[in-house]
């Protein structure tokens, strides 16, 4: 029922292996009206390969009655990238922004520290950008800003 009222966007993402079978936790989740978290399902994995993956979409699926989201929100794992492709290939597929956001520190912390506004100026364009066109503005004006147009 949840799904059924809920299921347009799911998210899912895998324990690491932190429960005490040492075996991978899928929770199938989403948002509901009251912007609270809701299981739409959830597996058990042996491993994290790409057919195994298939395997539990479409038995997820099934047991949705064959309705997929519209969008699937996951981290970046390869193996789930093409699961999704292959079970759910008219469902747009983005990544998680918490995942992404992890590895900031790692890759600009030194603008971050060296540029006091390096900070606010991105965060504004990921996470206060509503629309793509929003977005894409905001980032050709802090890429500028920034002088980083011949920055990798």
């Amino acid at each position: 029922m949840a799904y059924q009222n809920f299921g347009d966007v799911m998210a899912f993402d895998t324990t690491y292996r932190k429960n005490r079978y040492a075996m991978p936790f899928i929770p199938f989740t989403g948002v509901n009206h009251h912007y609270q978290s809701v299981i739409f399902g959830f597996a058990l994995m042996r491993d994290e390969h790409a057919s195994t993956f298939e395997w539990i979409l479409c038995t997820w699926l099934e047991g949705v009655g064959n309705n997929s989201p519209l969008t699937t929100i996951t981290d970046q794992d390869q193996a789930m990238a093409s699961a999704i492709a292959v079970v759910l290939p008219n469902t747009t597929h983005l990544l998680c922004s918490w995942h992404i956001s992890q590895k900031f520190p790692e890759k600009i912390a030194h603008y971050y520290s060296a540029f006091p506004e390096f900070k606010t100026g991105f965060n504004n364009c990921i996470y206060k950008s509503l629309t793509e066109c929003v977005f894409e503005a905001r980032w050709a004006s802090f890429v500028e800003k920034n002088h980083l147009q011949d920055h990798k």
